[in-house]
């Protein structure tokens, strides 16, 4: 596709029986999977966004492994900086831990829900994109 070699579709990549191109979000970028299929007269496209998996994995893991550091560093960060602060580190933990856990679901749902939105407004310039390059249409934009 002469888009692609141009920059004007990033992320593109042939695919059996379509392709694929990079629909960007907020945090999560998507896929934007493209299917062929034969048309009165022509060929339809079809579109589907799927999250990329990689990074909401490293996103997952990254947030795994830095809750108990934070507990660390917090406790001794404020043992250092007020006399009055409690020495025993269970201390710190007991409120550190539910701060910093329980938020987690509420910010993921978030950070998905708004991730897909920037890249469903991604995919819907694409799309105008490649039907105008292709001299096509959109029939039908589901949002």
């Amino acid at each position: 596709m002469g888009m692609s070699q141009r920059g004007k579709l990033p992320g593109f990549e042939k695919k059996q029986g379509g392709f694929v191109a990079l629909a960007y979000g907020w945090i999560y970028d998507f896929d934007l999977r493209a299917t062929f299929a034969a048309a009165d007269g022509g060929t339809r496209i079809g579109f589907a966004l799927m999250v990329k998996h990689k990074m909401p994995w490293i996103v997952a893991v990254l947030l795994a492994v830095s809750i108990w550091p934070g507990v660390w560093i917090t406790h001794s960060m404020l043992s250092i900086y007020f006399d009055w602060y409690p020495a025993e580190l269970w201390k710190t933990s007991v409120w550190y831990l539910p701060l910093s856990i329980i938020p987690i679901p509420w910010v993921w749902k978030m950070a998905m829900s708004r991730s897909r939105a920037e890249a469903e407004i991604s995919s819907r310039e694409l799309i105008e994109r490649i039907a105008g390059e292709m001299g096509g249409r959109v029939e039908q934009m589901n949002g």
